[in-house]
């Protein structure tokens, strides 16, 4: 099993985003996608919706293709020679190159500054996509910047700036970009939840462990792993 994702050999745009929120939402996904926090990247099942095989902590699925997509980065990448170690590598790679470096571009953008809210715009890239669609995190994105008119005050510390016009706090406009996922998208509503009960607890940065409601309605820590 791989303890954690530190994404090592890249950078990201957001230097915090290597440690703890990483290596958070990666847990997260994985205990709604396999039922365990471990991060087994080994893991492969019959999918119980029609996809195929999943694999990994996403879900990579033989019937759309994202399977296929991973083996052959492996062939191309990898000196093959039956090492388990760099397929798992390359499951890592992937999940790092397709999903957290463009999740956190949003970052910056708007001045975003908590933990959990770069968590947030990496889980939905995972689970919905980084399209401009209404159920992608493109879509959602602009969808909850579109929806504030005027300043909105709040207690959470920090305010975003919505297209140069507005200041939103933060925790007020994640809470929006919530709703508004929920509303527009079918899938991680299990994921929904466990970051609103995160905002709840007024978890908003996290250094060691961030507290979690699970869906049976149980609060539990997940602590900060790294590779």
């Amino acid at each position: 099993l791989i303890a954690a994702f530190s994404g090592a050999g890249h950078a990201a745009p957001v230097t915090e985003y290597n440690g703890c929120v990483n290596s958070v939402v990666l847990q997260l996904i994985s205990m709604f996608e396999t039922g365990s926090t471990e991060l087994n990247f080994a893991n492969c099942r019959k999918d119980s919706d029609g996809s195929g095989y999943a694999s990994g902590i996403i879900s990579f699925t033989t019937r759309h293709g994202d399977a296929l997509k991973v083996i052959k980065k492996f062939m191309t990448t990898s000196s093959y020679k039956g090492e388990f170690d760099d397929y798992l590598d390359t499951l890592e790679d992937i999940v790092y190159d397709k999903y957290n470096v463009p999740s956190q571009e949003y970052v910056e953008e708007i001045g975003i500054k908590f933990s959990v809210t770069r968590a947030v715009l990496y889980d939905m890239a995972i689970v919905g996509g980084l399209g401009s669609s209404n159920s992608t995190l493109g879509g959602i994105f602009n969808a909850t910047n579109n929806a504030f008119d005027s300043d909105v005050s709040g207690k959470s510390g920090n305010s975003v700036n919505i297209n140069d016009e507005y200041q939103v706090d933060e925790a007020v406009w994640l809470q929006k970009f919530l709703d508004i996922r929920e509303k527009n998208s079918s899938a991680g509503h299990k994921n929904i939840e466990a970051y609103r009960s995160i905002i709840t607890h007024k978890d908003f940065n996290w250094s060691n462990s961030v507290t979690v409601t699970d869906s049976d309605g149980d609060d539990m820590d997940i602590k900060c792993r790294f590779a």
